[in-house]
């Protein structure tokens, strides 16, 4: 049984009988979309922006029984390329930018066009923050963060989008619009979805026999994994709809569309102290984690000698980076986070002993 009912045999019907009236043909929009922050060139033969949920499952329903593939695609900074289509590309970043701060800042019901920077930016009033931290932070958006299961440098795996995301209103490639958090969600998706609900049940009910199955999946998410489907929902949750839900994240648009995510959010700690440990090999650089995962450091980023002998060339670079002579060296990236100056002091006066007993190449700045 497959999570998603295959698609009709392509025809040669044009996206034109898609019969939406925010699709364009026009060659500059569809140039425009032609590229993201991947070394790709897809030129899609049809853009459409659709403004609700309800526009998007008519698309995938008019797509579906036309053989015609969409695509979804929010804020373009994949360097994978999934955001790119040469059928029919839905651009959900125009008009799916709704954000909604609930409970005082402890949950966030959010659209996919809404980037992260700004979501934030909405919390911080609250003292709070989503939990994932992507780096691209600034252009990156919420559909692409659910799609691809977004972590980042300090969320680790506890504060990922699988472990934050609450609920979601999700339009499957049949056009059937879900909210997981309605009393009904359950009852819905059997209606409308039986094959659906019932082969998730199957495939628990095959996961949870299997010893091997459940050892390997287990053994895979206790580490920092974003590479596709969720399987491990299929051990955390026994409902289907709960399953569905996580397994929509990190499946990359194939499963369906996410109109809506509610998020619990994290506290967002205003202090921060940064530093930089060099050594001189990798191994050196690894041998080091273990204590100072423990130490409880909230980020803990590794830099191979390439990173940096690029970061090196930049003149703003620190003193202790500029003057070494790197050869096999790695370096790690340290940061302290605190709610106050006073509890910052206090982190970095615990860590002092550790960070002196490590064998650095050069001072920590």
């Amino acid at each position: 049984m497959s999570l998603h009912t295959e698609l009709p045999a392509p025809t040669t019907t044009p996206v034109a009988d898609l019969g939406s009236e925010n699709i364009s043909t026009r060659e500059i929009d569809r140039r425009k979309m032609a590229h993201d922050a991947s070394h790709y060139l897809m030129i899609p033969e049809a853009v459409a922006t659709p403004r609700t949920a309800e526009e998007v499952a008519a698309l995938l329903r008019r797509s579906r029984e036309l053989g015609i593939p969409a695509t979804f695609r929010s804020g373009g900074t994949s360097l994978s390329g999934q955001s790119q289509s040469d059928s029919l590309l839905i651009n959900t970043r125009q008009h799916f930018r709704g954000i909604e701060v609930l409970d005082g800042g402890a949950r966030v019901r959010v659209q996919p066009g809404a980037t992260v920077r700004a979501v934030n930016s909405r919390l911080a009033a609250h003292g709070h923050k989503l939990g994932p931290d992507p780096a691209s932070e600034i252009a990156c958006t919420i559909g692409g963060v659910v799609a691809n299961n977004s972590s980042g440098m300090a969320c680790g795996t506890e504060f990922n989008t699988y472990r934050t995301l609450e609920s979601m209103v999700l339009v499957l490639a049949s056009g059937t619009v879900i909210d997981t958090a309605a009393p009904d969600a359950e009852t819905k998706l059997r209606t409308l979805e039986p094959e659906l609900f019932d082969g998730l049940l199957r495939l628990r009910g095959r996961i949870i026999a299997n010893p091997h199955s459940v050892a390997t999946i287990e053994r895979l998410f206790s580490m920092k994994n974003t590479m596709g489907y969720g399987l491990n929902s299929f051990l955390d949750y026994e409902n289907p709809v709960d399953i569905l839900t996580h397994l929509m994240i990190g499946s990359e648009g194939t499963l369906g569309f996410v109109a809506e995510a509610t998020f619990r959010t994290v506290p967002a700690l205003p202090k921060v102290a940064t530093g930089l440990m060099f050594f001189d090999s990798l191994d050196r650089a690894a041998s080091a984690l273990p204590d100072l995962v423990a130490s409880g450091l909230a980020t803990i980023e590794l830099m191979d000698a390439t990173s940096l002998r690029v970061a090196a060339a930049d003149p703003t670079a620190p003193a202790e980076l500029r003057g070494l002579d790197i050869s096999d060296h790695a370096a790690l990236l340290v940061e302290h986070q605190a709610r106050t100056a006073e509890e910052l002091a206090e982190k970095r006066d615990s860590s002092r002993a550790l960070y002196e007993s490590l064998p650095l190449a050069a001072p920590l700045p």
